[in-house]
């Protein structure tokens, strides 16, 4: 398990939390940033053109593991993503070469929001899933940074227009940056600068950006699993905002928050906002439900989810994932029995809207009713219902037996290997207790190696010689030995 480290200052925090990234200066010296440039430079001038090692990334560039290892960003993590995050397998070096000379900075990439590793994930507004950037050079603006669109991670959707891999024009104004009036965010933030890490909520907005020096661009992409839910912060001081967002995602951090003002209770103004198309008016409303929840519960309740069931109706069956963003209301006043009973509806986007709901409410009340869904025969509906379990038991360790023994029934018979990730990463959160120790014992041989690598890193966390014992054999097969091919 990881030790307790000093936590970012909460201006840090903040800034996180309203803009979806955070610069990290990293302890590393230069001369460590530039010989991890110049190993992965080496690496892709051996490679045959647009190729690349993908997850093989760090036995090929060792020295990777001493930015992993930097006190500064392991303060970082263990501030936003908790103690004993872990570090995901898939890992990914992003190049950017040399591109034609334009006339001004320019987009390489659209922008998008990053899918998790081959399947996506629940999508949460909390940190539950970082993005770290790792940049070893310096990153002038020319030299295609990353671009990402501040607050956008707090949004459904970047633009009023469906993807497109066409990259968007940019315009500089004396404000810096901007994106042009499809995107509900407009500014545009270009991370620049000397060699440094950056870490971003997953659901940032971003992109490369053109290079048009002669000399290439790399980014280290990892991403980071929060394990376990925040803790108690009362006795720290009370922060206090404007936004209604940010008011909730203190609060979840475990702080006490205030709005420094209330909002003018006028519910039928509230109504108009919650059903705005405008993604960052409906947002902030979503947010203020438990404010006018207050004048009014059975309205609000009622206008929630007649806005949770609009939003899904366009949504296909394999777009399940996509919850309904109006459920973050029904959290906000605890409607429980509502999305207790809303598991029983014949829509699975319904189904897993409301599984998400009662995760992120950590229902112990509603464990009963999400392990008979395990099986549903809706997948999407299946991992909306094994996350929820997983969260829950992290937070209340309530039927903490009963959930085990239904998750490692569902293991042993699931063919799909993201559901049984999916299962591990559950599993993951119920933390170190031994109980949970045969499962990742088994999981350890699974043919997929995210499954393994996962039981692997949270078994080498434990203090257990079944543990280690179990890990041995594993660890052996996948031992690396540098290739002479690719530094010479």
């Amino acid at each position: 398990m990881t030790n307790s480290l000093r936590t970012l200052p909460d201006e840090q925090i903040s800034h996180f939390f309203n803009n979806g990234y955070l610069d990290v200066e990293l302890k590393l010296d230069r001369i460590d940033h530039q010989s991890i440039y110049i190993e992965t430079d080496r690496l892709f001038q051996t490679l045959k053109n647009g190729a690349n090692p993908h997850n093989n990334i760090v036995p090929m560039i060792p020295k990777l593991h001493d930015v992993l290892n930097d006190p500064n960003l392991k303060t970082a993590l263990t501030t936003l993503a908790g103690p004993n995050y872990l570090i995901h397998p898939h890992r990914h070096c992003h190049t950017n070469f040399p591109s034609e000379p334009s006339s001004g900075p320019g987009m390489l990439q659209p922008f998008h929001k990053d899918g998790h590793a081959h399947q996506p994930r629940p999508r949460h507004r909390e940190p539950r899933w970082l993005i770290l950037f790792y940049s070893p050079q310096d990153t002038p603006l020319h030299r295609g940074p990353t671009a990402v669109l501040p607050g956008s991670h707090l949004l459904p959707s970047l633009t009023t227009q469906k993807p497109t891999r066409s990259p968007p024009s940019l315009s500089k104004t004396e404000n810096g940056l901007r994106t042009d009036s499809s995107f509900h965010v407009r500014n545009v933030e270009a991370i620049m600068g000397p060699p440094r890490a950056v870490l971003c909520h997953f659901d940032l907005g971003h992109g490369a950006m053109i290079n048009s020096t002669i000399l290439p661009r790399y980014v280290h992409k990892f991403v980071v699993m929060r394990t376990e839910e925040p803790t108690d912060q009362q006795n720290l001081s009370t922060v206090f905002t404007e936004d209604p967002v940010q008011t909730h995602l203190w609060r979840w951090f475990g702080r006490t928050c205030e709005r420094q003002s209330d909002p003018y209770l006028d519910i039928d103004k509230w109504q108009a906002r919650l059903q705005s198309v405008n993604p960052i008016e409906s947002t902030r409303a979503i947010y203020e439900s438990e404010t006018f929840a207050e004048q009014d519960y059975g309205k609000v309740r009622e206008l929630l989810e007649a806005q949770i069931k609009r939003q899904i109706g366009s949504y296909a069956d394999n777009e399940v994932l996509n919850t309904a963003d109006a459920v973050n209301g029904l959290v906000q006043i605890r409607a429980i029995d509502q999305l207790i009973e809303m598991l029983n509806d014949p829509s699975p986007a319904l189904v897993a809207t409301a599984a998400y709901g009662l995760g992120q409410l950590r229902s112990a009340d509603a464990l009963p009713r999400l392990r008979e869904l395990i099986n549903h025969p809706n997948k999407g509906v299946v991992r909306h219902v094994i996350s929820a379990i997983g969260i829950i038991s992290s937070a209340t360790h309530e039927q903490f037996t009963t959930s085990l023994d239904t998750l490692a029934r569902k293991y042993d018979t699931e063919p799909n290997w993201d559901v049984r990730l999916y299962i591990i990463q559950a599993v993951i959160r119920f933390g170190f207790d031994d109980v949970v120790l045969p499962m990742l014992c088994r999981a350890v041989h699974d043919e997929h190696a995210y499954v393994s690598s996962f039981a692997i890193e949270q078994l080498c966390r434990f203090d257990s010689d079944i543990a280690r014992k179990a890990v041995i054999e594993p660890l052996r097969r996948q031992r690396w030995f540098p290739d002479p091919f690719f530094t010479i």
